[in-house]
């Protein structure tokens, strides 16, 4: 017979391996669950709100204009750090990606309030500019301003260590590039004075969670689309 004491040691051992097997993964699942609220031309501007890796309402900031989600899917990713941009969905483009970070950046620092909508509006666009110019298409002469006008702000002078606690979440299967993958590209951020390591380790604490209290997940919504 195993008695209490055994038990818990078995616990952490197989916690342990939880958060080894996070820490060490670059790669990991994501179901979208959330298109929050915000609409601009038709399009949800985010941030959107996923499980990922276990961890449920983690919000994701789109930097992918020409690929879509669908609220209940599911695919599987790659994770990368500022220090691994060759495997992301663009490649090497170290400028943009720092670009997005710091717009990403005051898109959070600004929905924390309702009345700030249509700015957090602009800098989704501006994010999806740097990377796609299709995005600015459907926009007024007013909202190509507004847009311009944070991405005349973006600092000269962005280094990858700015970042060090984004994580770019890049899909599996996009074969023939942007415009072919089974989501979008997201950047998931850590809390300030952390590192995209952290987020890995958040997945161990789900499935550290999983082990303890054996919950299953919830199934999630279905139906609304994102751009």
């Amino acid at each position: 017979m195993i008695n209490s004491t055994q038990k818990w040691w078995g616990l952490t051992a197989v916690a342990i391996l939880c958060f080894a097997s996070s820490a060490f993964a670059n790669s990991g699942t994501l179901t979208m669950t959330s298109a929050g609220s915000n609409v601009l031309h038709g399009v949800y501007v985010g941030p959107y709100y996923a499980t990922v890796n276990g961890v449920a309402n983690t919000p994701v900031i789109c930097d992918d204009f020409a690929d879509d989600s669908v609220v209940g899917h599911t695919w599987n990713f790659n994770s990368n750090s500022f220090s691994t941009l060759g495997s992301a969905l663009w490649g090497s483009q170290t400028s943009n990606y720092e670009a997005a970070a710091w717009l990403t950046l005051q898109m959070l620092s600004l929905n924390s309030n309702p009345n700030n909508a249509t700015q957090v509006a602009y800098l989704s666009f501006a994010i999806w500019s740097l990377f796609d110019k299709n995005a600015l298409n459907s926009l007024t002469s007013t909202q190509l301003a507004a847009v311009n006008s944070w991405l005349s702000q973006v600092p000269s002078n962005l280094t990858p260590s700015q970042f060090s606690n984004f994580v770019l979440l890049t899909p599996q299967g996009c074969t023939n590039g942007p415009g072919s993958c089974p989501g979008q590209e997201f950047f998931l951020v850590t809390p300030e004075g952390g590192s995209a390591m952290l987020y890995l380790l958040l997945a161990g604490l789900a499935c550290l969670g999983g082990l303890l209290f054996r919950r299953r997940g919830q199934t999630p919504a279905v139906g609304s689309r994102m751009a």
